[in-house]
């Protein structure tokens, strides 16, 4: 069952800049552990409510839960992604996941 992440990141007010350079250095470690970058997307709404100057959503799809969970565990337990992480908690003032089955 194909799987499509889809994280929702509300950034902190004169932060953007700082956070789209983390993402690319988090993309760039993601690839190491076999996350497919070239069906990440990354998108910034135009409208729909609530702050979009600093929303930024990314979606990813997977092939299967099995694959997430085995990359997440790979992730979680490199020294470099703990150190990113802790980055990140000036940068975003909220950071919501969600997981859909893709339908055919």
């Amino acid at each position: 069952m194909k799987v499509m992440q889809r994280g929702i990141m509300k950034v902190a007010p004169g932060k953007m800049a700082e956070a789209m350079a983390l993402t690319e250095k988090l993309m760039a470690l993601s690839s190491r552990y076999g996350m497919s970058t070239t069906g990440a997307r990354t998108y910034r709404p135009f409208t729909g409510g609530g702050d979009v100057m600093h929303t930024v959503v990314m979606e990813i799809e997977w092939d299967s839960l099995t694959e997430m969970a085995a990359f997440f565990e790979k992730m979680v337990a490199d020294p470099e992604y703990q150190a990113q992480m802790s980055q990140w908690d000036v940068l975003l003032e909220n950071h919501q996941v969600e997981l859909y089955a893709v339908m055919l």
